[in-house]
């Protein structure tokens, strides 16, 4: 986790989201890693939304995930993310699912983003955007 800054979201595990052995479908970690990446972004730099809005756009270009423990219906749990890693044309987030009440890790994993302009060409951060992602004092100014 190199920009040592972790944003955490809390969720509840939904009767929907188990298979019929009733623990957690795997499909859905990638989906609460959404839920993860679009806190930290909103912590980090702007609503994806407002990203999208300058001409930024993060396709996931791999992601994966290890099961290490089952999470059940109704468990809560939280999903930690940070940035592992920041290029000038990409950006890696790595992941921790933790039961809320223990602690115990259930799944981590990552995504890895690559940034484009709305046409899907590869395009590198602007300055601001890098600055803001590493928390450099120029974004706060």
């Amino acid at each position: 986790m190199s920009d040592g800054e972790i944003v955490e979201t809390s969720l509840w595990v939904c009767y929907a989201e188990t298979d019929a052995i009733g623990i957690v479908y795997h499909t859905n970690y990638i989906i609460w890693f959404e839920v993860g990446r679009g806190e930290y972004l909103r912590e980090k730099a702007a609503d994806y939304a407002e990203f999208e809005a300058k001409g930024f756009y993060l396709p996931v270009i791999g992601v994966d995930a290890k099961s290490l423990a089952p999470a059940r219906y109704n468990d809560v749990v939280v999903v930690r993310t940070s940035m592992e890693q920041l290029r000038s044309r990409s950006i890696t987030l790595y992941y921790e699912v933790v039961m809320k009440d223990t602690g115990q890790v259930l799944v981590t994993g990552h995504t890895r983003h690559l940034c484009t302009d709305q046409e899907g060409r590869v395009r590198r951060f602007s300055q601001e955007v890098m600055d803001t992602f590493t928390g450099s004092e120029e974004a706060s100014a």
